[in-house]
């Protein structure tokens, strides 16, 4: 197959040692995470599938700095992660934009946070604006912006940081379907063309099939990675191959395969 992108080198970005996480709950303890391992390496597009409750989220969160685990440990670039940091953008499937900003302020606020010159924080924007197909939009209110247009503002507002990891959870489950093909079809262009890491967590099989180079299945609670399967479907996803790609023998048995993981996790479960 030829691909259209080759951005994945080798070089582990971020390394999960035998993460668990155990918190106490009306219920009693809970283990969200048990010996979770996991190398994420630079370039790569992971897809994150598993039931509902499995820990996805968690493990997101760990990955983004919000949470802390309690046993093992969460490294970027040899280093623990100790909180939040602008290298690890985040896209919420909920667009967390100021209500009083303008689209534009919301997205360089980030760099005014970080205290980019006007000039450049002005060039920047622009760009990603651009890119996200937001221009004439730039000073309108949130408000004023249709869903899908509120989630690429949201995007942009991470992507203008540049961040070495983008970690999305299940950001485009609101959307109605068309607008779901066209978000997915834009982040995929922007992972090609910038060669960043992503970290995505979807319910959707063929929307992880469509977009990852790696999909990862994680059991019900306490959630594990119970299955990970390499896909190069989504170099073939854009243009005149993306029906044969969908429907092709390959990848038909390898949804079956994500699909039954899942589905039996969730008999063993009940």
């Amino acid at each position: 197959m030829q691909r259209a992108y080759d951005g994945i080198n080798g070089k582990t970005v971020v390394k999960l040692e035998d993460v668990e996480l155990v918190y106490n709950s009306e219920i009693g303890t809970v283990t969200a995470l048990a010996q979770v391992n996991l190398d994420i390496q630079e370039g790569e597009f992971i897809c994150v599938m598993g039931p509902s409750g499995c820990g996805k989220s968690t493990l997101l969160n760990i990955i983004a700095g919000f949470m802390q685990p309690t046993d093992g440990q969460a490294l970027m670039n040899g280093r623990p992660i100790e909180g939040p940091d602008w290298q690890r953008g985040v896209v919420f499937q909920s667009p967390p934009l100021y209500p009083w900003l303008t689209i534009k302020e919301n997205v360089n606020f980030g760099l005014r946070m970080r205290n980019i010159p006007e000039k450049e924080r002005e060039a920047i924007t622009a760009e990603y604006l651009e890119i996200v197909g937001l221009t004439d939009f730039a000073n309108r209110k949130p408000y004023e912006l249709s869903g899908g247009m509120k989630q690429r503002a949201s995007l942009a507002k991470v992507l203008v940081n540049e961040p070495g990891m983008i970690l999305m959870d299940e950001p485009f489950g609101a959307l109605d379907a068309l607008t779901r093909d066209k978000m997915q079809a834009l982040i995929r262009r922007i992972w090609m063309k910038n060669q960043s890491t992503v970290f995505f967590i979807t319910h959707d099989v063929d929307e992880a099939l469509s977009l990852a180079t790696k999909v990862i299945v994680m059991s019900s609670r306490p959630g594990r990675i119970v299955k990970v399967l390499d896909t190069d479907f989504t170099y073939d996803m854009d243009g005149a191959n993306s029906e044969s790609a969908r429907y092709s023998k390959q990848y038909m048995t390898m949804r079956e395969s994500i699909l039954n993981v899942i589905n039996q996790k969730d008999e063993l479960a009940v």
